[in-house]
């Protein structure tokens, strides 16, 4: 948190931008730890690893209402709960499926910058077992007296909500909300019999 502390150059600010850095922080350290026990784990001991942490860290809500952009006012309250529930289901699956081994990987978190609209952007690296880095940057926003992650960048660059929201849009708009569930239970199915 050094840079952070160089970056905002006051004390209570600092201490905010550390409790951001917190938030990424345990996400980390759960994803080492399901790496490391991946094979006795299996899928499901994974799963059930991730869904308590990923849901207190994740702003799944905010993200589902994202990834279907203006479709979301026109969902009944009960079709949001659904693909919200949906929603998070995929989210901790897909850990879940990616997370599935360990070869000496480190986590490590480099910076947190200012982003738009009252958002952190952390940035990260998962230094593999020959020392290649990948970037995995997350944007967290305040919600609730805590930090959330709203958004996860691969290498970076590539927003995973953004590419969410033009396959849901697409699929909501041509086929509409039940052919939007199917497929994103179906993307869960497959994720649960790799």
């Amino acid at each position: 948190p050094g840079g952070c502390l160089a970056f905002f150059g006051v004390v209570g600010v600092a201490i905010a931008c550390v409790d951001r850095f917190a938030v990424v922080h345990t996400l980390n350290a759960t994803l080492l730890d399901i790496m490391q026990n991946a094979d006795s784990l299996g899928y499901s001991g994974r799963y059930e690893k991730l869904h308590p942490v990923m849901t207190q860290l994740y702003d799944f809500g905010l993200m589902a209402r994202i990834a279907v952009g203006v479709y979301w006012e026109k969902l009944e309250p009960e079709q949001q709960q659904k693909l919200t529930e949906a929603f998070t289901r995929m989210s901790v699956a897909t850990y879940a499926a990616r997370f599935d081994g360990y070869s000496g990987e480190t986590f490590e978190i480099v910076s947190a910058e200012k982003s738009v609209r009252d958002t952190m952007l952390v940035k990260t690296r998962l230094i593999k077992s020959d020392g290649s880095p990948i970037a995995l940057n997350y944007l967290t926003r305040p919600s609730g007296g805590d930090w959330r992650i709203i958004d996860v960048f691969l290498d970076a660059r590539f927003s995973e909500l953004a590419r969410l929201r033009a396959d849901y849009t697409a699929v909501i708009k041509r086929q509409g909300f039940d052919s939007l569930l199917s497929t994103i239970e179906a993307k869960i199915a497959g994720m649960q019999n790799q």
